[in-house]
Formats: C-alpha cells, structure tokens, sequence
C-alpha cells in the first residue's frame, strides 16, 4: 500500500479524537474514566498501526505515551491531594479526583500513538534522500527540513527502542533478583516505591533527551554545508559558460 494512502487513512481516523465526536457521545463505561467510546477507539487506533506500520511503531508509541502519562498522572493527583488538604477534605472529592485521571491516562495512551503515528507514516528516509540528492541545491527551508527528519528519525527509530530494549532487561534484573529471594523493594511504603518509579521515569527522560540531541551539532555543521540553491544555479551558470 502506498504510504499516501497509510498516511491518508490514519490521518482520518484522527478525526474523533480531535473533534470528540462519536466516542464522547457513545453510553456506557467499563469502569468509571474508562468509556466503552474511548476503548473501542483506543483498539481500532491500535490495530490501524499495527496493519499499516507495524508492531514496532506501536510499541514505541506505548512507551512514549506511558512515559509522559504516568508522570503526569502522578503529579496531577499529588497536587489534588495537597490542594484537599489546604481547602478542606471532601469525601466526595477523592472520587472525582480519581475518575478525571483514569479518563487522562485512557485518552493519553490513544492520542499520543496515533499523533506520533500520523508521524512515523512519513517515509523520511525516502524523503531526506530526494533532498540530498537534488541538482538543483538545497534551500534554507528544505535544509531545516532535513534537520527536523533527522532528529525525529533518529529518536523515534533509534532512541526509544533502545530505552526501551534497557527497559525490558532491567525488567528481567528485577525478577531475577525477586526469584533469589530480595524483597526488600515490596517492603519499602508505597510512598517511596512511587518515588522510585518518579526517578526511574525522569532517568529515562532525561537519558532520552540527551540521546537525540547527542548528534545534532554533527548534522547541524553537515547539512549547512549542502550547496545552497544559489550556489547550484551559479554552478550550472558556470557549466553552461565554459560549453559555450
């Protein structure tokens, strides 16, 4: 399938998403913040990346969107929580609390994958080498295009997937250390697993950051260095001279 098409499909069925309209208006919930709408999209949104991308873009996708979300969640009930304390504990309060996140943790794992999706469709690749390749030289504009190819491409295809491979075996470090018999983890309060859960999820992030800008000033000193449009008028101008 042409990615015009790919990207053309995905595109549209942002559309909900965007404009709320029919998963907001759809009854029901499985359990309260998580509507039978935002479900049935949240899967049909899974299954169109992984027909028209693939599973891995997927994955990454999930892994964005968990470690902006969690974080988010987090800190957005904490400050709840101080603010109760400061105006006055309402029982009532709590509930409401609760059910606004699940329903921003659910929106946040559908929209984030479909926005970078409607993304990664893009074949930069293809694209960053037409504009190498061109004899006409490259513009100012095309040049910071190439920029943005760059550095989107090397985040999302290297940069995750490789946080997310370190994930993956520190996950396997942890059983492993759970099977030989430590548990001092589950007996710290819930308070500082948390806390550890915050910090690995601000490593991961600040880790993240500096792996894609690592090579930004190597493809910045390498992309201004691409003959510019004039430049390759003036060549041609040259060339037809010396025929003459």
């Amino acid at each position: 399938m042409n990615w015009k098409i790919k990207a053309l499909i995905i595109w549209a069925l942002a559309i909900p998403a965007f404009t709320g309209y029919p998963i907001n208006h759809l009854p029901g919930t499985l359990f309260p913040g998580a509507s039978y709408g935002w479900l049935a999209y949240g899967a049909m949104v899974y299954a169109a990346i992984v027909l028209l991308i693939g599973k891995k873009v997927l994955k990454v996708s999930i892994v964005v969107a968990l470690t902006i979300a969690i974080p988010l969640v987090l800190l957005g009930t904490l400050i709840s929580t101080i603010g109760q304390f400061v105006s006055g504990w309402s029982q009532s309060h709590p509930a409401v609390y609760i059910v606004h996140y699940i329903s921003l943790m659910v929106t946040m794992l559908v929209v984030i994958p479909l926005a970078l999706s409607m993304v990664a469709v893009i074949p930069f690749h293809r694209l960053e080498q037409q504009l190498l390749l061109s004899k006409r030289g490259v513009k100012t504009s095309e040049k910071m295009i190439l920029m943005f190819l760059r550095v989107f491409s090397h985040i999302f295809y290297f940069v995750i997937p490789n946080i997310l491979e370190v994930i993956r075996e520190e996950g396997v470090l942890t059983r492993k250390r759970y099977l030989t018999g430590n548990r001092q983890h589950n007996r710290l309060p819930l308070s500082q697993r948390i806390g550890k859960m915050v910090q690995i999820l601000v490593n991961i992030g600040v880790d993240s950051i500096c792996s894609a800008i690592r090579y930004v000033p190597l493809w910045a000193e390498e992309i201004s260095k691409l003959p510019g449009d004039a430049a390759a008028n003036q060549n041609s101008d040259t060339a037809k001279h010396s025929e003459n």
